[in-house]
This record gives C-alpha cells, structure tokens and sequence, in this order.
C-alpha cells in the first residue's frame, strides 16, 4: 500500500473465466461451481507461462512469468483469491450461503433420490448445499437496483420484487406458526411459497404510484427475470396430505345421503374447501431464492422472516 492506495493484484485468465461465468449465470449450486472449476482447470492445464519476449522491451516481466492456468488449490482457494481482488476494486464479493437444494420435479417419481426424505425435491429437511454468487457489498437495502436494472426493469417491477418478498415471508410465517413449517421443509430458509397465478395476480395489489403499472406480460417477464437471477427459486408444492383428505372427503361422501339439514349443508361446505384447497396446489410455486438471502438479508427480516432462519454464510478468503 502507497499513498493509501491498495494495491490490487491482477487475476489469471482461468479466474477471470471463472468469474465471468459466474456473473452470466447469476447463482452456482455448490455441484455446478465444482464442475465449472474443474472444466476451466481441465482446459487450462497445457498453458504455460509466457516466456519473457527479449525483443520487445516495453514487455512486462511480471506478467509474462504469469500462471494463467492457475486457479488456487481447490474451489474455495479460488474464490477467496477472486475475491481479494474483487472486494477493493469493485466493492463485489463472491459470497456463499447455504439453503435446501434446488426442487426437481423429477425426483418425485425417481427411485434413485439420495434419501427418502429428500424424494419431494429437496424440501424434506435434505442436507443443505451450498450457492455461489457475486453480491454488491456497498449496502443491504431493500430490493436493491441492481436488482432491475434499468436495462429490464424499473420501479414499478422493483415494487413488485417487494410485495412478492413480503407475501411468500407472510405465508412462510403462517406456516412456521401451525406448525414449524410442516414436515417438507428445512431448518433454514423460508418455507413459503406462492404458485405462479398467485404471484401475477399480486399485480393488482400494489397500491399508490405503482397501482395498475404492470400489465400481465410485464409481470410475466419481470417473474421470469427473478427466476432466472436467482430471486425467487421454483420450488415443491406445499405438503398435501392427500391420504386424510381422501379419508375425509370419502366419509363425507358416505354420511352425506344419511343425514340432511344444516349438518348435512356444513358437510357439503366442508367438503368444498377442501377441494378447493387442493386445487390451488396445482402449478408452478416459488420461494425465495439464494440472491434474495445474500442481497436482501434485512428486509427478510424486517418483513417478518426469523433471525434463525436465516441461512449461514460462509466467509471466501486466502
């Protein structure tokens, strides 16, 4: 350091295409950095240094010893390098977190799940993975800008980000109250979800500057921009106990000829909510994604989402 200045130190060509591919793809299950890490190291291993060019003088030794096919000794040395030059020059940091691996739908039906708890698509208290991501370090403020860019979006999507955060924290806390959360969910992360109907129709709901701003189609892309930044994350459908419900709904079926008047009304009632209940299971749900945990950690909480659910961070540094 000189005349308060840090000196930063440059990044091999490996480490630069492993952050650009990081910054492309937005979020990085622990599986996939790995594979990442290895493809680059794999492809880089027949580069050598450069050899010091004697004719041209103006060449900079320094760079020319440069190892641009090393990449630390393991993923995390990688990151923690990324991130010592990352950090003072651009205020971005590789950050990591861990939360229930991401849903398949197909693992519903597969008999080759890692375990039977995890076989609803990783929200049966699965082990944890881990999800790499490149965060702005330079505040923690709600939804923040760069979260819609000017480029995609603008404050009425960044105003529907919000009421989608707050309505899936309400419906995890809902569900946390009843009953920790039910069955099919971890110990971290917010076990609420809204299904994709749910979620457009929330359009309608925001109020003030923001009222009417959004027709379908922009809030179809702006769900589609946070899914595919990794904001919100598709997650299993909420636990359905289909086996009681069926018991129930077979009960009412039978009672329903033998008795009439107001009890036989209230069963018929019953009986209708439940399968309206189960109707509104069907479709593609969200929950809160990876980049929502690192970015918008604190308006989680203040919207209602518990300090302890909150998952834990894990520090990259050499």
């Amino acid at each position: 350091m000189a005349g308060g200045t840090v000196e930063i130190a440059p990044l091999t060509n490996s480490q630069k295409l492993f952050l650009q591919r990081l910054l492309v793809s937005h979020v990085l299950t622990e599986g996939s950095a790995q594979s990442l890490y290895a493809s680059i190291k794999e492809n880089f291993k027949d580069v050598t240094p450069n050899v010091e060019n004697e004719d041209d003088e103006d060449e900079d030794e320094d760079e020319d010893d440069t190892d641009h096919g090393y990449m630390g000794n393991d993923l995390a040395h990688c990151l923690g390098i990324i991130n010592a030059s990352l950090v003072p020059a651009f205020n971005l940091e590789v950050c990591t977190v861990s939360l229930p691996p991401p849903y398949k739908k197909s693992r519903e039906d597969s008999n080759n799940s890692q375990s039977q708890e995890s076989n609803d698509g990783g929200r049966k208290r699965a082990a944890l993975t881990k999800y790499h991501a490149i965060v702005n370090r330079s505040n923690d403020n709600v939804a923040k800008s760069h979260a819609f860019p000017l480029s995609k979006g603008g404050p009425h999507e960044m105003a529907f980000f919000r009421l989608v955060i707050e309505k899936i924290v309400e419906r995890g806390v809902e569900l946390l109250e009843e009953g920790g959360g039910g069955s099919n969910t971890s110990a971290v992360g917010c076990p609420g979800a809204l299904n994709r109907m749910e979620l457009i129709n929330l359009r309608t709901e925001m109020e003030g500057n923001h009222k009417d701003k959004l027709s379908i189609t922009a809030t179809e892309n702006a769900l589609q921009l946070l899914e595919d930044e990794g904001w919100l994350v598709r997650v299993a459908p909420p636990a359905e106990d289909d086996d009681s419900a069926d018991d129930d709904l077979d009960e009412d079926n039978d009672d329903s000829d033998e008795e009439g008047g107001e009890k036989s009304r209230k069963r018929k009632s019953s009986r209708s909510s439940k399968l309206l209940k189960r109707m509104s299971l069907k479709g593609t749900f969200f929950g809160i994604g990876p980049r929502s945990f690192m970015e918008c950690g604190e308006f989680l909480q203040k919207v209602g989402l518990p300090e302890n659910r909150m998952p834990q961070s894990i520090l990259n540094r050499v």
